[in-house]
């Protein structure tokens, strides 16, 4: 995975957010609110958790957690890019 695939990933899940088209995902987890939204994200925590010590799919647990965390960046306004600044000033040289 680049760096521009996961730019146009969170491009496709803000539209998603904003736009609510029928049948999607996305859409149907920001329509049950914030509290939706962040349990979701809780869930694949903690399935992330989980498969880390051993009993499940590390890379796909993994990467439902980066797609449900970016799912609450879209629905919290806030933008990756801002994030990755945020990361690049705690950078130590």
């Amino acid at each position: 995975m680049t760096l521009e695939y996961l730019t146009e990933l969170f491009r496709i899940v803000k539209s998603r957010v904003r736009e609510k088209p029928k049948g999607s995902y996305v859409a149907s987890i920001v329509e049950g609110g914030m509290n939706r939204v962040l349990g979701k994200f809780g869930e694949e925590a903690f399935e992330f958790a989980s498969a880390m010590q051993g009993s499940g799919d590390k890379v796909a647990e993994a990467a439902d957690l980066l797609f449900h965390y970016l799912i609450v960046l879209a629905a919290s306004g806030v933008e990756l890019e801002d994030v990755v600044k945020e990361l690049e000033k705690r950078r130590r040289h």
